[in-house]
């Protein structure tokens, strides 16, 4: 039936109508799944990264964990300046710095009155030093937020284990949180009774740590002067430990999750959906391999391509990132430190420089009402979003752009104030009438305060993110889309016991072009498309190359000698595997006074020196100090690895050529603090 003019107008109008009506004002917000955040949980969600500061006695006395029996006199910094340490954090965009006053090691570095083991029997400033009031009020200045680490266990104190050292505990408590607030978290570390000096006696002691330091108390105690604090640790906490100290969290990362569970590991990681309490993550990772400055790890400073996996392996899936900066002797962050640190921040920076969502048209498949239009997605507004009908818990947001457009970047926000909601999504790329596919390289399962996606670059007209499946109405906040740069950094080359090559560069955009001839690799060159065989001796050099724009990384070189099948190993028995696999981080550990790496080639070889890679594990011990080098039983060389404790890089020794099959490495330790020698890895240069 032919519609006439006046019949398509009513029709019109009626449309318009329900139109109008379902997209009113007047729809009420979904109701919350539950649990869902209290507003100090939202607002320290937002904070994303904030820095750790550890310095201490361990600092002066080359240690991790302390025993407590080093005299106060050795914490003698002669440059300290807790506002460099600010300005540098601030500049690399934390936004609050929490420092351990005091460690296992019970040492404080404020003048408490609960203990003699504190800052004020120390040279600094002639005992009229206070640690934490110069942080706290260089961050006041700085307009950074400041929180405190107490380590509850105290390896110092003789009543460790006993009543008077809870008491001890609580008065530091109080001193802590009564003198420098506002504190926006307070830090309770697990490390609970062990081994320790405890005024002499020298003994284990164990606890229960859920009842001896009674941390309902302390919770009240902190919260009666700092309402707003977070609590980590304990019992009590209002945020959890990840569980780990890698720099992750789960690729799946609910906020719920249940307390007392805790002693689960996979709850740590990936939280719950079914969880009854909100709980977000907090990663706490150090820039270097230890929590404490160590000069012998000044090589060990985490690369700008690993700090970057951080953040999106932290920050990116939905946990807060505390990166810990080891302060040096002077009292400073070492240089290196603030280098990468300021890198790491430009680097975010020019990865999150233009949104290219801002404008974009978005269109939804399903909106509650206009109050929660999907133009609150790309509104800038934290506290608008885009929500769909009751029983609505999938849908899809389109988001159109007026051309073509490359983007790997796509950055989610859930309203958490109304709970966490999605529990799988995808993303849809189309260009003209071209699908184009996006292969995320993580989990797109949980999204919660943040996730961010990354996947190889693609062009599209057109990006739709799919919600597959949620708790409730779907609540989200904020969709942003980047086209970050690679990141081109040189590749990192190693080979492994089956003499297996591999190469492996920073940026899923950067191909890897590579030879094994001695020339400098250019885009004619091999590209890396999986690891290799190198059976024998050779140069293998790399380059990291930008796809979209051609630009080359620095270049990465590395020789190897022949590998572990042309020769037999006569010493030592055990773990010949980690000796020649390419790893620093799997070791051999040898007794003192028998050190000995015993090799026989299957042929006469020229042989022209060794290369020892000293054990790279964090806070690794056990360095050779002193060598001798046999070729056929005949002395060739002997001599030092010059400050090898400090520095436990890659010791390379060459001499004059000496023609045989068997070549001995004694290993000699002339240092104390050890009673075993560790190697990382071992090769025999040849010619």
């Amino acid at each position: 039936m032919r519609m006439t003019f006046f019949g398509s107008k009513i029709y019109i109008l009626l449309a318009t109508a329900l139109f109008v009506s379902s997209c009113s004002g007047t729809k009420e917000p979904p109701k919350p799944v539950y649990p869902i955040p209290t507003q100090s949980q939202i607002e320290w969600q937002k904070l994303e990264t904030y820095a750790f500061v550890h310095f201490g006695l361990n600092t002066f006395n080359d240690m991790e964990w302390g025993f407590g029996n080093t005299s106060p006199e050795t914490f003698n910094p002669q440059e300290l300046d807790c506002e460099q340490w600010v300005r540098t954090m601030k500049a690399a965009g934390m936004k609050a710095v929490i420092l351990t006053a005091k460690h296992h090691d019970g040492f404080c570095l404020w003048p408490t009155e609960t203990t003699e083991y504190n800052i004020s029997k120390s040279p600094y400033k002639n005992g009229n030093g206070d640690m934490v009031k110069e942080l706290s009020e260089a961050c006041r200045k700085y307009c950074l937020k400041f929180g405190l680490y107490l380590s509850p266990w105290d390896r110092n104190n003789p009543e460790y284990g006993r009543d008077g050292y809870r008491e001890t505990y609580h008065g530091q408590i109080n001193e802590l949180s009564g003198n420098y607030g506002p504190l926006f978290e307070f830090w309770f570390d697990g490390a609970n009774g062990g081994d320790g000096y405890y005024g002499g006696t020298n003994e284990v002691r164990k606890i229960d740590a859920n009842t001896y330091y009674d941390y309902e108390r302390a919770r009240d105690t902190i919260l009666k002067r700092n309402p707003d604090a977070m609590i980590f640790g304990g019992t009590v906490p209002t945020i959890r430990w990840v569980g780990n100290e890698g720099g992750w969290a789960g690729c799946t990362d609910w906020c719920p999750t249940c307390k007392d569970k805790f002693d689960n590991y996979s709850y740590m990681h990936y939280g719950s959906s079914e969880g009854t309490e909100w709980l977000p993550a907090e990663v706490d990772v150090s820039i270097r391999p230890g929590w404490f400055y160590h000069a012998r790890e000044d090589h060990q400073v985490k690369s700008l391509a690993r700090l970057m996996d951080i953040y999106y392996n932290s920050v990116g899936h939905n946990a807060n990132l505390l990166l810990n900066f080891p302060v040096g002797l002077s009292g400073k962050i070492h240089p290196q430190d603030s280098t990468i640190i300021m890198e790491w921040h430009n680097a975010l920076l020019g990865e999150f420089k233009d949104n290219l969502l801002k404008n974009a048209k978005a269109m939804a498949d399903n909106v509650r009402g206009r109050r929660f239009s999907v133009s609150n997605l790309n509104d800038d507004k934290w506290d608008t979003y885009w929500a769909t009908e009751d029983g609505i818990t999938e849908g899809k947001v389109t988001f159109n752009f007026s051309k073509p457009t490359k983007l790997n970047r796509v950055v989610l926000q859930e309203y958490i104030p109304l709970g966490q909601r999605v529990s799988k999504f995808h993303l849809e790329g189309q260009n003209g009438k071209q699908q184009v596919e996006i292969i995320s390289l993580d989990s797109t399962t949980t999204i919660g305060y943040k996730r961010i996606v990354r996947f190889k670059t693609v062009e599209v007209d057109k990006l739709v993110v799919c919600f597959d499946e949620a708790k409730g109405p779907l609540c989200v906040n904020n969709i942003e889309a980047y086209f970050a740069p690679a990141l081109l950094t040189e590749p990192v080359i190693y080979r492994d016991f089956s003499n297996n090559v591999y190469i492996t560069a920073s940026d899923v955009d950067a191909a890897v072009y590579y030879t094994t001839d001695g020339s400098e690799p250019d885009l004619s060159s091999e590209i890396y498309r999986g690891e290799f065989v190198l059976d024998g001796k050779g140069i293998v050099k790399a380059v990291s190359v930008d796809t979209l724009t051609n630009k080359f990384s620095a270049l990465s070189v590395k020789e190897f000698d022949l590998p572990y099948n042309h020769f037999a190993v006569i010493k030592p028995v055990d773990g010949v595997a980690r000796l020649f696999d390419g790893n620093g981080y799997s070791t051999v550990s040898f007794p003192l006074n028998d050190a000995v790496i015993c090799l026989e080639f299957k042929e006469e070889q020229n042989i022209s020196g060794f290369r020892m890679l000293p054990a790279q594990g964090r806070d690794a011990t056990g360095h050779a100090t002193n060598y001798r080098f046999y070729v056929d039983n005949k002395l060739i060389c002997e001599g030092m690895f010059d400050n090898i404790d400090n520095n436990p890089v890659e010791q390379v020794v060459e001499f004059a050529p000496v023609t045989g099959k068997r070549v001995k490495f004694v290993a000699e330790r002339k240092l104390p603090k050890s009673s075993y020698i560790q190697i990382g890895d071992f090769s025999v240069i040849t010619q």
